[in-house]
């Protein structure tokens, strides 16, 4: 068991119980074990979640792949095991090579922003942020930096609370 345990369905308080039906009702499926690691406090659950609104307006910017290779990228270099192990499943299960994936142009930028504002938030080279100002939108650019933010504190979150990725996903 890591820092934090991640309950069962028995384990969670009525109110824990109410917040994940809410979250479930605006975004049907499983909850994952990190879903139920902050489900250990609804506060701490509820300040989360919205990164999944987030994503789905990013999703609707610049696709759903792009917005996995994105998050991958910027798992991989705080690194954080979980969120990692999280998105290669996703490209795994959509046929792609987590490790070596065929990408566009937008989405190799995304991939190369992800890894230096993963490394290092303050440190992303000024002509990095060049190429990325004029490929997307201000618009776009605000969903893409608050969602690396929320990104980021999921990735912080798994480490402090030492999720353990699922044996599966290593296959």
């Amino acid at each position: 068991m890591g820092f934090l345990p991640v309950p069962s369905d028995d384990e969670l308080s009525s109110d824990a119980i109410a917040a994940a039906n809410r979250f479930q009702d605006a975004h049907p499926g499983r909850l994952t074990d990190l879903d139920r690691a902050l489900l250990n406090n609804p506060t701490v659950f509820a300040a989360y979640t919205p990164w999944f609104d987030v994503k789905e307006e990013l999703e609707e910017l610049v696709g759903e792949r792009a917005v996995t290779l994105f998050s991958l990228a910027l798992a991989r270099a705080v690194p954080a095991p979980y969120p990692t192990a999280f998105f290669e499943g996703i490209l795994r299960a959509g046929g792609d090579d987590p490790v070596n994936p065929q990408v566009t142009e937008a989405e190799s930028l995304l991939l190369e922003w992800g890894r230096s504002v993963g490394a290092d938030p303050s440190r992303v080279p000024s002509e990095l942020i060049t190429r990325v100002e004029a490929t997307f939108s201000q618009a776009s650019r605000a969903v893409l930096a608050g969602y690396a933010g929320l990104m980021f504190g999921v990735c912080i979150f798994s480490l402090v609370a030492q999720l353990v990725p699922p044996a599966s996903a290593a296959s």
